[in-house]
């Protein structure tokens, strides 16, 4: 006969088995439980780094804005620094000069030179404020400001030639030139492309010659104050332009081809050119004195 199954060994792997679904239900609930908790502290952790790194960005922030007002107010300072000892040194230099223009003015003995020198010492007071008036006023009112100082420099060769000729013939030529025809041999002969605008000829007689060496030193110079108020508008209209284009820098080799660049280089050929006529001027003016102190 088949031996029939006991009762308790029927419920065994029935209990067995709910067994294992509890213990997987709690393992899975505390697995979710474990997620949770660790989801919360990482959510936790993200917030805590999110703020700090707001702290962090709030700081350099702070640090930044003050290095950059810090930076300003050294610049302000540094401004205020250089304006002062630019006003200072500019009034300084309009003190002395006035007063050396008193004392031409309370002792007008020779009017015909003393007018020139009068002339030549207001170049100091209108380079002086005109340069300060650059740093106090804004950069567009340079351009302005140039253009009075080339205007008055150009002047102020011609009074400088003046007084030479002042000096020489209290401002009579034809006395320069009958003073200079007597010490002819002296004199270092004009250019030779400058001869056609010399009549009569220098080598047919001493007055020429005299004239001649007299009309090349006044062209040498009297260029200078056509061109100088010339070159000074053209770089006037240049740096116009220039400030309402995009303003972008020449490159490599470009800036040799700019109008700037020739602008300059007629400049400093004039400028040459007029020096060595005032040079010239005035060592034949030294040279007559020598030569008149010797008699």
């Amino acid at each position: 006969m088949f031996a029939q199954p006991l009762p308790n060994e029927e419920s065994t792997p029935s209990y067995l088995s709910c067994m294992g679904r509890c213990l997987n239900v709690g393992a899975i609930g505390a697995l979710s439980a474990v997620s949770v908790l660790l989801f919360v502290q990482l959510q936790a952790v993200s917030m805590r780094v999110a703020y700090e790194q707001r702290q962090i960005d709030e700081l350099r922030e702070q640090i930044e804005s003050s290095n950059v007002e810090i930076t300003q107010r050294v610049e302000k300072q540094k401004d205020l620094t250089i304006i002062n000892i630019a006003g200072t040194f500019t009034l300084l230099s309009c003190v002395v000069t006035m007063f050396h223009m008193t004392a031409h003015l309370r002792k007008m003995n020779q009017p015909f030179v003393q007018r020139k020198i009068l002339a030549i010492l207001w170049m100091s007071p209108i380079y002086g404020v005109t340069s300060f008036l650059s740093l106090v006023l804004p950069p567009s009112a340079e351009p302005y400001l140039g253009i009075l100082k080339d205007f008055y420099e150009s002047y102020v060769i011609y009074q400088f030639l003046s007084f030479l000729i002042a000096v020489m013939g209290r401002g009579d030529r034809g006395a320069v030139v009958a003073s200079l025809a007597h010490h002819v041999d002296h004199l270092k002969p004009p250019f030779k492309c400058l001869y056609c605008m010399f009549h009569p000829r220098p080598e047919e007689s001493d007055e020429a010659m005299a004239n001649a060496v007299l009309l090349e030193c006044q062209f040498l110079a009297l260029q200078f104050v056509f061109f100088k108020p010339a070159t000074a508008i053209f770089s006037f209209v240049l740096e116009v332009v220039n400030a309402s284009s995009d303003g972008s820098e020449y490159k490599n080799w470009a800036y040799f081809y700019s109008p700037r660049f020739f602008v300059i280089l007629i400049e400093n050929i004039s400028v040459f050119l007029a020096f060595s006529g005032l040079l010239k001027v005035n060592s034949t003016t030294q040279l007559e004195r020598t030569l008149l102190g010797e008699r």
